[in-house]
């Protein structure tokens, strides 16, 4: 190891384990719509992975 990198990690300070506080992102117009979307094609999709199974086609 290079003397150059071992002094960049001996001099970092303690602090740069500290959480940092997060902000929710706002989400708005056709994002909202696509999460939305999304949720639902989840849901269809569950459902019909359970009728398959109830079926015994899996």
């Amino acid at each position: 190891m290079k003397k150059d990198n071992l002094y960049l990690v001996a001099s970092r300070s303690d602090d740069y384990m500290q959480p940092v506080e997060l902000k929710r992102a706002k989400v708005s117009g056709w994002v909202k719509f696509v999460f939305w979307g999304l949720r639902v094609y989840i849901v269809a999709m569950v459902v019909l992975v359970a009728i398959g199974f109830a079926r015994g086609q899996v």
